[in-house]
């Protein structure tokens, strides 16, 4: 398969392999993990794709045994959710401290993902708007946010 039918095959049936994996694993941020490891595969592999006749049910069934490896090596650890990360609004008391820290943490990512982060989560901006305003792909900002989270949970499980 070539770079640019790719690109119009794969990356355009991105958005329901994101859906998928979410269900399957709960979480925005794991789902964006599952579906960058199977698309960067699919990459690395993409002459396979040339035999495949459903496309789609071919990327479903990569995504599906991405989140059955990601469910399998699960390991507990402090979940950053959309809750935490409301940064406009704090809060109530009982999780004040943990919305602080994960404020904290959010300054000290890199320059691209903080931005991401920032514009998500204090301005409440969607993923489109996010894309343009960063000049940015689908796929560069789900793994922009995917390593900002990543991070961002690392970093909690440090600091306790």
């Amino acid at each position: 398969m070539t770079p640019d039918t790719f690109k119009q095959t794969i990356l355009n049936l991105q958005p329901d392999m994101q859906r998928y994996a979410k269900v399957l694993l709960g979480d925005a941020d794991a789902a964006a993990d599952a579906v960058q490891d199977a698309v960067i595969d699919m990459w690395q592999h993409r002459e396979r794709l040339e035999n495949v006749v459903n496309v789609k049910g071919y990327c479903i069934t990569m995504v599906k045994r991405r989140c059955i490896d990601q469910l399998r090596n699960m390991h507990p650890s402090i979940p950053i959710d959309e809750e935490t990360l409301q940064l406009a609004d704090p809060p109530p008391d009982d999780t004040e401290e943990r919305f602080l820290r994960a404020l904290r943490l959010v300054e000290r990512l890199p320059q691209r993902q903080r931005e991401a982060i920032l514009l998500k989560y204090q301005q409440g901006k969607e993923n489109k708007e996010i894309e343009r305003i960063m000049k940015m792909s689908s796929t560069h900002l789900y793994a922009t946010l995917s390593r900002a989270y990543s991070t961002l949970r690392e970093m909690m499980q440090e600091s306790e």
